[in-house]
């Protein structure tokens, strides 16, 4: 079976931080890599020992036939035009709470705790950026069959209305807003 495509850095990260070790639910891995074949395709393999633990990890992405390049803004890259391979819609939403969360206290002056906030509503905003790549041509909302994990269904069936078009363009418009007022330069 072949697998999954990674677009990118920041992408093949995100999934490894979402994908704590097994043994001690640690994310906390200094991750190496290297290239690596799949099938005769290339691709990126990444590994390292967690450091609750001790225990190897590893993770195999196979690379896009035309990796994507970030454009001169992107502060966060997780890849083209097309939707992920590595996280549904729902996680993606999941990553996008959590972000906001992070980043929602107010700026403290202390150029360190305000810059780690900034980048939490970047990474929101990006991860909604995400969500919007499921949205099929003509369509107003991310399908449901969108949602192959346990965790993207159920963020899907508590709350299907979050995953329309319009509904996630306001959010995202609204956290750059907010993101923009809190942490002016």
């Amino acid at each position: 079976m072949a697998l999954p495509v990674v677009r990118s850095r920041d992408e093949a990260h995100l999934y490894m931080d979402l994908h704590p070790c097994e043994r001690c639910q640690s994310a906390e891995t200094a991750w190496q890599s290297a290239l690596a074949s799949d099938e005769g395709e290339p691709a990126r393999r990444y590994y390292g020992t967690c450091e609750g633990c001790g225990t190897p990890r590893e993770f195999v992405f196979r690379l896009p036939e035309r990796p994507a390049v970030p454009g001169p803004d992107d502060v966060l890259f997780f890849g083209g035009p097309e939707p992920s391979q590595l996280l549904d819609p729902g996680e993606w939403q999941l990553v996008a709470d959590t972000g906001v969360r992070a980043g929602g206290a107010p700026a403290t002056g202390d150029p360190a705790v305000d810059g780690e906030r900034k980048r939490s509503f970047e990474l929101a905003i990006a991860a909604i950026g995400e969500i919007l790549k499921f949205i099929p041509e003509g369509h107003d909302a991310v399908p449901e069959s969108a949602f192959w994990t346990p965790h993207g269904r159920a963020v899907y069936q508590e709350n299907p209305k979050r995953f329309r078009r319009e509904t996630l363009q306001r959010w995202q418009a609204m956290f750059q807003d907010e993101m923009r007022s809190r942490f002016a330069d």
